[in-house]
């Protein structure tokens, strides 16, 4: 079993208390006790449509209908929560001695983490700034809630809407740059052949033809039009929504404000595509979901892990920061 590991940072700045934030504007947090800080980006409220049109390739049936959904300002992580970030949380709120059957959650003031992971849980691929992977959806929640307690601030997971709406960013094409699935996708012998221009994409995205089949630093792409980087690539993205596929067809015909999904599900959506998915599925449309059984299948643990996957490493998570709500609308839950 894997011991807790040293925080690594490039700073040397040891934080007091976290970032004040007094308007609504892009600001770097900051983590108390610790030298880890990230940006979050305000990325105001606005309507947009949400799903894919029928004609868009590659598109599949749980991505539609499309419906029409205005979503309040939030913040968002500029990247993915990085290794420096989730380890802050494992150093200040794990417990090695403890067994996973003991493992819960104890309240904002004494909030109980995860236990150690069985192997590398970056798979030797580097820590750092690289998307912290292999987590469970609960441990990319729970960590959301220690960050939240230790700043003061309310953090969460996006919700599935949030995070087409920026990943978007104002556009309403397969990607937020220009190009189709067809003009990047490598399947076909002419495309195998000489090869698809992959120029723009690769400015943009993280994946299977440019990633070395691992996650790479967040700083080697463009960051979209809200000012956000790897939402289609490098690791796949936690959302807060149980996953149903066939939501968005639940929801009113008319604007629909801030849709937080069905009440309870087994499984949860993720969203935006990875570093090992090719083009056709890093489209901003496309859903997916976790498979809690099948990502745990090789844990030797009993119970198995409620905070680590043994079977997933392509998975992250990105964090939002509510702006002026105490809590997410949830007048719009599918029952």
């Amino acid at each position: 079993m894997a011991g807790a590991e040293e925080l690594v940072s490039g700073s040397k700045e040891i934080f007091t208390g976290p970032a004040v934030v007094e308007k609504f504007a892009t600001f770097d947090e900051k983590i108390p006790g610790t030298s880890v800080s990230f940006k979050m980006v305000a990325i105001p409220g606005g309507e947009f449509k949400m799903g894919t049109p029928g004609d868009e390739p590659f598109r599949r049936n749980d991505e539609g209908p499309v419906i029409n959904v205005a979503v309040d300002s939030f913040w968002m992580g500029e990247i993915e929560v990085s290794w420096n970030e989730y380890l802050a949380f494992f150093n200040a709120t794990s417990s090695q001695g403890r067994k996973e059957a003991e493992a819960k959650e104890e309240g904002t003031d004494g909030i109980s983490g995860a236990t150690p992971p069985w192997g590398a849980p970056d798979q030797g691929w580097g820590k750092g700034t690289r998307p912290a992977i292999t987590m469970s959806h609960h441990g990319a929640m729970t960590y959301c809630l220690w960050l939240s307690s230790v700043t003061g601030k309310k953090y969460r997971l996006p919700t599935e809407a949030e995070w087409e709406y920026a990943a978007r960013g104002g556009t309403n094409t397969p990607y937020f740059f220009d190009g189709s699935p067809n003009d990047y996708e490598t399947v076909g012998f002419w495309k195998k052949l000489f090869g698809a221009d992959t120029t723009v994409i690769n400015s943009y995205v993280i994946y299977q033809e440019n990633s070395g089949n691992r996650t790479r630093e967040p700083g080697i792409v463009r960051a979209n039009q809200f000012g956000l980087k790897n939402m289609l690539g490098n690791v796949a993205e936690f959302c807060l929504d149980f996953y149903d596929p066939a939501v968005y067809s639940k929801y009113p015909k008319t604007l629909v404000s801030n849709p937080r999904g069905p009440r309870d599900g087994m499984e949860r959506v993720v969203r935006g595509g990875a570093y090992n998915y090719s083009a056709k599925d890093l489209r901003v449309g496309r859903r997916d979901f976790t498979r809690t059984k099948d990502w745990l299948n090789t844990d030797p643990q009993i119970p198995k892990s409620i905070w680590w996957y043994s079977d997933c490493k392509h998975v992250g998570f990105r964090v939002v920061c509510e702006y002026d709500k105490p809590e997410v609308n949830s007048n719009q839950n599918i029952n």
